[in-house]
């Protein structure tokens, strides 16, 4: 299986995080781009990561969002009021990010998270993580910028964004075709700690608005070229994202 977490990642490219959520720094010249923002607790490890790099706040120029949910928007009202940064995102989730505490209005799982606890208490570790680095104090972001899928944001790195809805109705893969890098956020996981799964996957029904798009979306993902996978869960993959959205754990089994 071609998921390590002593990956190397592809020049400027940077992973931040910790075990239950991924977030992205990308690095084009001076400039960078935040893919995905994690959670509002992530907010030390960024500013560390960008005093490693010998950067700063205020050269992070966009965050692109790969979808609306907590665990993905962490500082990123933080990153825009003190960069004057762009945050994108697909104009489905856009009503997420202005409301991020109603996520319910635009947002449905397709099963209880007690139904996963209940066979698997283990299942619960990472909604509390997510409670305890602060998913409820999430800011919103009044005017986010929005794309339909298919574009090249004129961001640092240049990054393309296909949609691929099912996760989140405005879930999307966002590509760095020059460096044969995807991040694919929650569309294609590596790792479920609820549905309790390690490797390409859907992400389980607790956390799922449309499993069946959602599959439709992996044979959008099985076309697309990239040999580094970075995912909003998990760890990176090496295979390529065709082979990582084509497999059988992921298509017959990613489901639960």
């Amino acid at each position: 299986m071609n998921v390590s977490p002593a990956t190397a990642l592809p020049t400027g490219v940077h992973r931040l995080g910790d075990r239950h959520v991924n977030f992205h720094l990308v690095q084009d010249g001076t400039d960078l781009t935040l893919v995905d923002a994690g959670l509002p607790g992530h907010r030390a490890r960024l500013t560390a990561e960008l005093d490693r790099l010998g950067r700063s706040v205020r050269d992070i120029r966009a965050v692109v969002v790969t979808h609306g949910h907590l665990d993905h928007l962490g500082p990123a009202r933080w990153v825009a009021v003190e960069a004057g940064a762009e945050v994108w995102v697909h104009e489905a989730d856009a009503p997420i990010l202005r409301a991020p505490l109603r996520t319910a209005r635009y947002w449905k799982p397709e099963r209880p998270l007690a139904a996963y606890a209940v066979r698997r208490p283990a299942a619960l570790a990472a909604p509390l993580h997510l409670a305890r680095l602060g998913a409820l104090g999430t800011r919103a972001v009044p005017e986010p910028r929005t794309f339909t899928g298919g574009e090249r944001l004129d961001v640092p790195g240049r990054p393309q964004v296909v949609h691929t809805p099912g996760h989140t109705a405005g879930s999307s893969v966002v590509l760095l075709p020059d460096r044969s890098v995807a991040f694919t956020g929650d569309a294609l996981v590596t790792g479920d700690s609820v549905g309790g799964r390690v490797g390409p996957c859907l992400i389980c029904r607790a956390f799922t608005h449309d499993s069946a798009q959602a599959l439709r979306s992996l044979r959008v993902m099985s076309a697309l070229d990239a040999g580094t996978v970075l995912t909003g869960h998990g760890e990176p993959w090496t295979g390529g994202l065709a082979a990582a959205a084509a497999a059988e754990l992921a298509v017959a089994a990613g489901l639960r």
